[in-house]
């Protein structure tokens, strides 16, 4: 019989407490691979500096933080809206510093994935959703990754289409070629649902990019704001923000009698800095009060019909909503002065000086008081710093505590069954058996429950990771590589064998010293 299968023997001997050391051993190097994991994870997910734009650009209310994931992983309600007008200066009177901006604009869903209106240029494309545009005016999602279209193409600018995500036709069963309805807002469980009558058609699906995006629905912008309900909202709001200029001028007056005929002929400007009215976003993620239903809330007839466009040229849909031209794209009667956006995705202008060139951006957006531009690749590395990177090492703490102490319960296990195996050990020794190999057989004994536990506990790590990386997907869209062993789950894995194998050498002393003689009388 050779020594592995002495210690085969003896483990079986004492199967509970062997069992039970082995569920201590596992359980805690369960807790410390899943916390390695997230960890590992948790800064490639919500650590991630290798954005492919260097600047969000959204309203100046809320956090930082509330913006980056509302925009970048698409979860939390959107702090608010800025005017489409940032967007155009951003083209314009910021072109020096802005080398891509793409808009985009949130509020809605379908079957709980987000619904997110932008332009074609995010995927690479002209307004028509056909012409390709330069390399370089190509944005990234991440660096060096661009959206790709796995199966049809890229929506037209100003028809009722969309872009999916690969994930979209399993997750909500709409495959490409289908049509669909959005819902107001985000409904929660059980919430009755408010279903807009307009119809999109789903002509394209991207590649998978194994980020939040996988989730998401992409329209047309112009076609967010056709929307009957979000069209009243917007007019709300446009009447509420001439209402504080005229209200805003006319205390200026007041103020300043002596500069009334200054004021008296005082027009906004265009591209003039608007107020944000915080209370009526169009953003229905904040669920703010529905404007007064007028008579055009019934804005538009139902689109399954859609496929033919010619049967709705000219055709009103309403007295202030959209016109649908020869080719199916539809004419807004709402002016882009009226416009919002959720936010506005940024790359600065120059390889080498992009760093520069955003900073000025950033500095240029923190003296206006309409909105800001933050760079989250900054604010995901301060989130993490702050919130996740402590916490993540308390875990791993606790757990490695956990470990030892499952490293004590196995020196307790071996050193009674060494007291309770004295004459055993007595008789080896009698047989030839030297102290050195007494010693090693307790050793090994330890080394081999540290090492079946451990193994046990790397894949029971795996298995809680691999269901964290389930709900993550299903929440944000973007699951973890649970999968992947790392070098440090290798190098902990050895260290708890090692660290067993210790264990072992205080029972093992016992069994060392263990006199031949005495255990070998029958009493």
């Amino acid at each position: 019989m050779n020594l592995f299968q002495i210690i085969l023997k003896n483990m079986r001997q004492r199967a509970l407490g062997t069992w039970l050391t082995l569920l201590s051993v596992m359980l805690g190097v369960m807790l410390s691979i899943a916390v390695l994991i997230v960890y590992r994870e948790g800064k490639s997910l919500f650590g991630q500096t290798e954005f492919g734009y260097d600047v969000i650009v959204g309203i100046n209310r809320g956090s930082p933080m509330q913006l980056v994931m509302n925009t970048v992983y698409h979860i939390d309600q959107s702090p608010g809206n800025i005017p489409y007008a940032i967007y155009e200066d951003l083209l314009t009177e910021h072109r020096r510093n802005v080398k891509i901006a793409v808009p985009i604009a949130v509020g809605d869903s379908y079957r709980n994935h987000r619904i997110v209106a932008t332009l074609p240029k995010m995927f690479g494309y002209d307004d028509d959703g056909v012409t390709k545009l330069p390399a370089d005016q190509e944005i990234e999602y991440i660096k060096d990754h661009k959206y790709e279209i796995a199966e049809g193409r890229v929506f037209h600018g100003a028809k009722f289409e969309a872009v999916i995500g690969s994930d979209v036709p399993t997750s909500a069963n709409l495959p490409l070629g289908g049509e669909f309805n959005i819902t107001h807002g985000t409904p929660a469980p059980g919430q009755a649902e408010d279903v807009h009558a307009e119809k999109w058609k789903v002509v394209g699906r991207l590649r998978k990019t194994g980020t939040a995006v996988d989730r998401v629905i992409f329209i047309a912008l112009p076609t967010f704001y056709a929307i009957a309900d979000h069209e009243e909202g917007l007019e709300a709001q446009a009447k509420i923000r001439e209402a504080f200029e005229g209200k805003k001028a006319a205390n200026a007056a007041r103020d300043n009698p002596a500069d009334d005929h200054d004021h008296d002929h005082a027009t906004p400007s265009p591209t003039a800095t608007k107020p944000i009215v915080e209370d009526h976003d169009h953003d229905h993620d904040d669920h703010g009060p529905t404007p007064t239903p007028s008579t055009t809330a019934a804005a538009t007839d139902d689109h399954d019909d859609h496929a033919e466009p010619d049967a709705h040229a000219g055709h009103d849909h309403g007295a202030h909503a959209y016109d649908v031209r020869a080719d199916g794209s539809i004419e807004l009667h709402l002016p882009k002065k009226d416009w919002v956006l959720s936010a506005v995705l940024v790359k600065g202008r120059g390889a080498e000086n992009s760093g520069p060139m955003v900073r000025d951006l950033m500095y240029k957006f923190f003296v206006r008081n309409d909105a800001l531009a933050v760079n989250p690749a900054s604010v995901m590395r301060e989130f993490f710093d702050t919130f996740m990177k402590g916490s993540t090492l308390v875990l791993l703490l606790v757990s490695g505590l956990v470990t030892v102490v499952a490293a004590v319960g196995i020196l307790v296990s071996i050193y009674n069954s060494v007291a309770a195996r004295k004459r055993e050990i007595a008789i080896l020794r009698a047989l030839g058996a030297t102290r050195g190999k007494v010693l090693a057989l307790i050793c090994l004994e330890a080394g081999l429950i540290g090492l079946i536990g451990g193994v046990a506990g790397l894949i029971g790590g795996h298995v809680v990771a691999a269901i964290g990386s389930n709900y993550l997907m299903a929440y944000l869209g973007q699951g973890i590589g649970w999968h992947t062993i790392g070098t440090p789950e290798l190098l902990y894995l050895a260290g708890v064998v090692i660290l067993a194998t210790l264990a072992g050498l205080v029972p093992a002393a016992a069994a060392y010293r263990t006199p031949v003689a005495t255990n070998l009388v029958v009493s």
